[in-house]
């Protein structure tokens, strides 16, 4: 057997087993880049120095700087209690609609999503919050269940997302231009979620009736404590588009506004920010270490020409650009039923970007793409987080309940995909400013 296909039969022969053995994947990565290395070469220093190198080059980068900052800025809102308020506001606002309980959900994930970036934190404290309303006025479990779980995975879009930051990191794109990407469709796959959800119940009124409506001045009463966090993400995100200042350096001014306005508002003890700085420093961690073993899996690919290899093979099969879209779509739903999105951006980026780049199409509109299917395979079982999420939350519920939930919403994600294909600009618009 030659060196190339014994080295690929050795190490992912070892991946398989040390994800099946739950080793994480960071580390999983590392070592199997390290093997695979050694099996081809017949030795250590190229493996050796591959995790060299990329452990200190990931460790001490300026752009990772912005993955714990936004962690905290997340954190520290999340301690505030900023997720009550901004559901009683779209709940006072928008829940006269049909579903309209459901809509403010959607709405509320879209908001936390933009503070805080964490589509699990963000289904959980929904579950908390706004299913007992959506119990009160007797809405079908399904339709509450899928938008909480559904609706959660708007961080993974909306920046500032980590996913998106991910992806530019294993893509080697901007983080500032995939971030700002993630803008537009990330608006308009809430408001997608938001149309299915009025469409459904308007059509069938008891899967979800009106709310409670409120005058203008109880509605206008809760802006004081919301406004000043959705002005500083909005500052943020304009400061990236027009270049004010970099990701890191929005981040770091974000990180120092939540703040600064937790502990104005009494919101923010020290506890709370203690525990905030832990979560961030632990969560950070976790991800240096996929990136890292990332980068030294994706260079051995490089190394024996696996990646190329791949590509080739696949470009071989002649497919037009809309059935090679089709091909991979079909091949990130089955790995995510299989794999976390973190895990899933890291194995599989290395391998699909010589694609992308071959065929010509953009590697930011591709990142969206990608993004929106790790929204997918956030609430597909058995591994999708964002379904646990609720079901911890709400331990009545079966996972089956909200997996059939989630599913008529994460159409809504396929059919953005296709009006990304038909329409690219939607995704590119934003960045192309920059």
């Amino acid at each position: 057997m030659d060196p190339v296909t014994l080295s690929l039969v050795v190490s992912l022969g070892l991946l398989v087993l040390l994800l099946g053995a739950g080793v994480h994947i960071g580390a999983a990565l590392a070592l199997v880049g390290i093997i695979g290395s050694y099996v081809f070469l017949g030795s250590w220093t190229a493996g050796l120095n591959l995790l060299l190198l990329h452990a200190v080059d990931i460790s001490s980068s300026y752009t990772m700087m912005v993955i714990p900052l936004f962690i905290l800025m997340g954190g520290i809102a999340s301690a505030s209690g900023i997720t009550k308020d901004l559901f009683n506001l779209f709940y006072r606002s928008f829940g006269r609609l049909p579903g309209g309980v459901a809509v403010a959900t959607v709405g509320t994930c879209a908001g936390m999503a933009a503070i805080t970036g964490s589509s699990v934190a963000t289904s959980a404290a929904m579950s908390r919050i706004a299913l007992p309303e959506l119990r009160r006025f007797a809405y079908d479990e399904r339709m509450s269940t899928g938008a909480i779980a559904t609706g959660g995975t708007l961080s993974i879009m909306i920046p500032p997302s980590i996913t998106l930051v991910l992806y530019a990191i294993f893509a080697q794109q901007s983080v500032g231009k995939m971030l700002i990407a993630g803008v537009l469709p990330g608006m308009l796959l809430a408001l997608g979620y938001i149309l299915l959800i009025v469409i459904r119940c308007r059509i069938n009124p008891r899967l979800g009736p009106p709310g409670p409506r409120f005058s203008f001045r109880e509605r206008v009463e809760l802006l004081p404590g919301v406004l000043p966090f959705l002005l500083v993400i909005a500052a943020v995100i304009a400061g990236i588009l027009f270049g004010i200042w970099t990701p890191v350096e929005s981040a770091a001014v974000a990180v120092l506004l939540v703040t600064a306005i937790s502990v104005l508002q009494g919101r923010l003890g020290l506890r709370q920010f203690v525990d905030a700085c832990r979560e961030a420093v632990n969560m950070s961690a976790s991800v240096f270490i996929v990136v890292i073993g990332s980068m030294v899996f994706s260079g051995f690919l490089a190394l024996n020409g696996f990646s190329d290899m791949i590509a080739d093979s696949i470009l071989a099969m002649n497919l037009t650009p809309f059935a090679l879209l089709l091909l991979l779509v079909a091949i990130y739903i089955v790995l995510g039923m299989f794999m976390e999105v973190s895990s899933l951006l890291a194995l599989t980026i290395p391998l699909v970007m010589p694609i992308v780049l071959t065929v010509g199409w953009n590697p930011i509109w591709f990142g969206v793409v990608v993004v929106s299917l790790m929204e997918v395979a956030a609430v597909t079982p058995p591994v999708g987080l964002n379904l646990y999420a609720v079901k911890a939350s709400v331990p009545s519920i079966s996972l089956k309940t909200i997996y059939v939930g989630s599913v008529q919403f994460w159409l809504i994600n396929i059919l953005l995909i296709l009006v990304l294909f038909a329409f690219p600009d939607i995704a590119l618009i934003l960045p192309n400013m920059q």
